[in-house]
């Protein structure tokens, strides 16, 4: 649902809270949950919850706030206000599985969990809160279903007991992520936005690519991956880096789906570009329980793997289409720089070294944010309170979509945990792995799919793997491929139909078929879909072994086999492939990803012969007899 656009006091009220939100957010990080952390979490919902009332509509076209919104806002204000005024009781007195539920508690977590369902419904969209209510009711009436599906029931009242007294649903660990790590990386990227950082990093681009074939998307990719590494949400960096990029990729000879398309697969693979990656990847090291820098040096070779694949084809897109080189007079380093470049490169450091000396990945972003606020200052234009204001403030309401969705997930987990039916998943993939592994892959791939169409990367990945991680890694895949693996699939939920909502952004700029730019979205961003098997049949590309022969052989046989994948996707290597010739190259590198020496030399055979028979006829044709 889009925002509404707000006016007069109602803006300045909600400006307070997102400023009031961002600051207790903030000290959070600093000082620590002090007054408790579900005490400290109902506060921080509340705020959230108010906001997210007035600022999404119930309805598109209710574009001032009515009585609905109040009588919502009121009923956040009752159920939180329980948890912050009883938390005493509830940490300190109040025994889980043996106090009883209060008829009252019973009331308040049921206004609390209608609350979190219209929001949910109201921001991200009815599919999360469909997978809430079908969770809710299979934790009641899950005991009348046959095997493998039933257990042994649950009550309404225990229901409440765990979404709403403890930190188990609502208040547990999503929104612990949120207020640890999410909020202040969060806050970066809005600085970078809000300080004129962000429109180097396409100058930059253009001072790279301006004189090569392609040059408006390889400009879009490359400026699109710096801004969405800071701001690690899929659908805004395709807005931010569509608006300028997609007319010139238009006007430069790209189809209109085809560039809106590249806008959106770029800002989605930016979550997985090292050094920052997307917020994703700190949940990712705090699941494992590893230091971030471990979570980015297993995604390197992944990463470079796909970007490669990604220049590739939109290169011989670009010569498949005839597409011209773009008229841009280049613009030099040192002004790029003196622009606002210089407070990426210097605050990107900063964090990087921070988080390399092993500082929280929350506290590091923190002081990145605040440095690059300092080093944006010796810009004359930024010496103003009012930019910190503005940073506050829209780092505040853009908290509310990643809050509401963590809170949600924070349920879904507890009802999936509670009820068993993470252990039923996992006995399901367990029981088909023992058969065939890719096919446990693959199932495995499409439900975290399915799940990231209903909920943001960070609860998408939390949920799929508590579910999955514990599967595949007893089927014999190392607990970091299985993390990653989930990881992947988690943040593809933007450019994967029918709930696209990068590639949708993208086609809207591009004045696009929606459900056209879709599908060439996930034609361009196939690798996404790939890279992940490949390193969990190769986990040397993850750099997890230390034997450097066994990495270099499984690098080199990765870029080919991504190489033949490239070609076949993008239909054109020294002229247009015929359909049988991108079929095969498709084949070839797909056999190359398994794990066999016969199908490894058996898919470098085959692509092979098809790149030398496809190079001898274009001969032919460039030179006929």
């Amino acid at each position: 649902m889009p925002e509404r656009r707000l006016e007069g006091k109602i803006k300045y009220f909600v400006e307070f809270l997102a400023l009031l939100t961002t600051i207790f957010a903030l000290q959070l990080i600093l000082i620590g949950p002090i007054l408790g952390f579900l005490r400290v979490s109902a506060i921080f919902m509340l705020l959230v919850l108010i906001m997210a009332f007035i600022l999404y509509p119930a309805r598109a076209k209710w574009e001032k706030v009515n009585l609905i919104d109040v009588a919502f806002m009121i009923l956040a204000l009752i159920g939180m206000m329980y948890i912050i005024l009883n938390y005493d009781y509830l940490v300190t007195i109040r025994i889980e599985d043996l106090t009883p539920v209060t008829p009252m508690e019973i009331l308040l977590g049921t206004i609390t969990i209608i609350t979190l369902l219209e929001a949910s419904r109201r921001i991200i969209g009815l599919p999360m809160s469909i997978i809430l209510l079908i969770l809710i009711l299979y934790a009641i009436f899950g005991k009348s279903l046959p095997p493998p599906l039933t257990h042994s029931g649950f009550s309404y009242e225990w229901i409440i007991e765990k979404v709403y007294l403890t930190t188990k649903g609502i208040f547990g660990l999503p929104i612990s992520v949120v207020v640890s790590l999410a909020y202040t990386f969060v806050l970066y990227g809005v600085v970078l936005e809000q300080t004129g950082v962000i429109k180097t990093f396409l100058d930059f681009a253009y001072r790279l690519f301006g004189k090569t074939r392609g040059a408006s998307a390889k400009s879009c990719i490359t400026a699109g991956t710096l801004v969405g590494m800071a701001s690690g949400l899929p659908m805004s960096t395709t807005y931010v880096i569509g608006m300028p990029t997609i007319p010139e990729m238009i006007k430069s000879g790209y189809k209109p789906h085809i560039a809106g398309a590249i806008a959106a697969v770029t800002g989605t693979a930016a979550q997985i570009m090292p050094p920052v990656l997307g917020v994703a990847a700190f949940v990712v090291a705090q699941m494992m329980n590893v230091h971030y820098i471990e979570v980015a040096k297993m995604s390197l070779i992944p990463a470079l793997l796909f970007y490669f694949s990604f220049f590739l084809i939109v290169h011989f897109e670009a010569l498949k289409h005839n597409v011209g080189k773009v008229e841009y007079a280049p613009i030099p380093l040192a002004k790029i720089f003196k622009g606002g470049f210089y407070v990426f490169l210097i605050s990107i450091g900063l964090l990087v070294y921070l988080l390399v000396q092993f500082y929280p990945a929350g506290l590091a972003a923190f002081y990145a944010s605040l440095g690059a606020i300092l080093i944006a200052l010796i810009k004359k234009e930024n010496r103003n309170l009012r930019v910190l204001y503005r940073i506050l403030v829209r780092t505040g309401t853009l908290s509310i979509y990643i809050a509401v969705a963590c809170a949600a997930a924070g349920v879904i987990i507890a009802l999936l945990v509670e009820t068993g039916l993470n252990i039923k998943f996992t006995s399901l993939v367990m029981t088909i792995g023992h058969e065939n592994l890719g096919l446990a892959l693959i199932l495995s791939a499409i439900a975290v799919l399915i799940l990231g169409m209903g909920m943001p990367s960070i609860p998408a990945y939390i949920t799929g793997a508590s579910i999955f991680v514990p599967a595949l890694a007893k089927l014999g895949i190392s607990p970091a491929a299985a993390h990653m693996f989930c990881f992947y699939y988690a943040i593809l939920y933007s450019i994967t139909p029918p709930v696209a909502f990068a590639t949708y952004a993208g086609a809207q700029l591009a004045k696009a078929d929606m459900m056209k730019t879709g599908f060439a979205g996930v034609r361009l961003g196939f690798l996404t879909y790939v890279v992940p098997f490949l390193f969990v049949f190769n986990p040397a590309l993850l750099l997890i072994t230390m034997d450097p022969l066994k990495i270099t052989t499984q690098i080199l046989i990765a870029i080919v086999a991504v190489f033949f994948l490239s070609l076949g996707l993008a239909g054109y290597f020294l002229g247009s492939l015929r359909m049988l010739q991108r079929i095969l190259l498709l084949v070839a590198g797909l056999l190359m990803i398994i794990p066999y020496m016969v199908t490894i030399l058996a898919g470098l055979l085959l692509g092979v012969l098809t790149i030398s028979i496809s190079y001898y006829a274009n001969r032919k044709i460039a030179t006929p007899s």
